[in-house]
């Protein structure tokens, strides 16, 4: 009996496929283990003030990060879904992806830059420091033009190992030089320090991808003119609403950073570091459901992923919001004693987080099949009213009142993500 139902086990297990989900999440709590050590470090060891100012560079770097990818990656993947087993082509789509992402991030950083440039004049920034770290960020963004479209295009291949391990390297070799810095050069660390360490680690992961995908990449591979036809689409399509949700995704950071005082802005971006724990399901969805959802062609086992995945997100983040609410000053001790007392802020960003976390799922599986109907139309309106209300409603230099704000507006693009989905399941037969 013991071994027919091991036997049982073991059919279910094979047909389910559970190996690249054991991969990825095997690897990403090693790296978000490694995310968090370095985390905590900054943390505890950059004095508020200087904090601040981190915060405010994770803010732009997100946005820029963002801004540069503005739309091609739903392109792409829409591409990727039907061509990831032709080596040639897949080849050709990565060369012409990668030709037009170097326009997106030039223009990318202009924008980025005047944000920061305004965030971090507020913070009584000088000129040539401020100078240095967009420099910085911009240097930390550049090998991402090419990373991301490999990843990709890897990802599709379920080359997921290859992925995992150069994001373990970018961290690992990160967390191992700040630890140095920490352990036997302490008064040297500073912002601008863990800057370059960021640059280099960053540089690393890039070429050891390029390496470990050269089969992919082919420097004779054409652009195809239809590939760069479709990508271009996407990016006219929706440029407009990644400019506004880049903006909006870092809308507490910057409400804090104008109307309030930098001991805010350090307590917002310190409590920022739980949210690391909401990134092993986001890469979850990025290095298995994503891909998979992209290359599915069945209606019905698309609906089925679709469930799956909602019933996953909210479990988890069920789980995650009860643990913290019992044990809230166990994960206030980890920040250390200058952010002791933020029970209620703690609660309100895990509730973002989680939010959140919904909806970069939705949206993730909504763009491999390019479902974004509503979000074209509605996403800025409805994002601007329900901003406009709450900036005249609540008094922003409330760190309290900052963070209800951004839990409505991420309620709000969950309404919107869904109508995306469910129209696309309904036109899909369609397509």
């Amino acid at each position: 009996m013991f071994n027919s139902i091991r036997n049982q086990l073991q059919v279910y297990f094979k047909k389910a496929n559970l190996k690249p989900v054991g991969q990825v999440l095997s690897s990403q709590l090693i790296l978000q283990a490694l995310s968090f050590g370095i985390g905590i470090i900054l943390v505890r060891e950059l004095p508020k003030t200087e904090y601040a100012i981190y915060s405010i560079l994770t803010s732009i770097l997100a946005i820029l990060s963002i801004l540069s990818t503005s739309g091609i990656m739903i392109g792409f993947t829409k591409i990727g879904g039907k061509i990831w087993d032709d080596i040639s082509k897949l080849s050709s789509l990565i060369k012409t992806a990668s030709s037009i992402r170097i326009y997106l991030t030039a223009g990318a950083f202009l924008i980025s830059a005047t944000y920061g440039y305004i965030l971090l004049t507020e913070q009584n920034i000088p000129l040539k420091q401020t100078i240095f770290f967009l420099f910085c960020i911009l240097l930390i963004v550049i090998p991402e033009i090419f990373k991301a479209f490999i990843s990709e295009a890897l990802l599709l291949r379920k080359e997921i190992a290859t992925v995992q391990l150069v994001q373990l390297l970018i961290q690992s070799s990160r967390l191992l030089a700040l630890g140095l810095v920490f352990l036997f050069f302490k008064e040297l660390l500073s912002i601008g320090l863990i800057l370059t360490i960021t640059v280099i680690s960053t540089w690393i992961g890039y070429f050891f991808i390029k390496y470990k995908s050269s089969h992919l990449i082919d420097s004779k591979a054409p652009i195809i003119p239809e590939y760069k036809k479709t990508l271009l689409h996407y990016i006219k399509l929706i440029w407009h609403n990644e400019l506004f949700f880049a903006f909006q995704g870092q809308i507490s950071i910057f409400l804090i950073g104008i109307f309030s005082t930098s001991n805010s802005l350090a307590n917002l971006g310190a409590l920022g570091r739980f949210s690391i724990i909401f990134n092993v399901l986001a890469s979850l969805v990025g290095n298995i459901y994503g891909p998979k959802f992209a290359i599915n062609q069945n209606l019905k086992q698309l609906k089925k992923q679709f469930h799956q995945l909602i019933i996953l997100l909210l479990s988890s983040s069920t789980f995650i919001l009860t643990i913290a609410n019992i044990f809230p000053n166990l994960f206030l001790w980890v920040l250390g004693p200058k952010y002791a007392g933020l029970k209620v802020e703690l609660s309100l960003v895990l509730i973002l987080g989680s939010l959140n976390l919904l909806v970069t799922g939705i949206s993730s599986l909504n763009q491999t099949k390019g479902w974004i109907k509503y979000r074209t139309h509605f996403e800025i309106p409805l994002n601007i009213i329900v901003l406009t209300c709450g900036i005249y409603i609540l008094d922003m230099s409330n760190l309290k009142n900052v963070l209800y704000l951004s839990i409505l507006v991420s309620i709000s693009n969950i309404i919107l993500c869904i109508a995306n989905s469910i129209y696309g399941f309904k036109t899909y037969l369609k397509s």
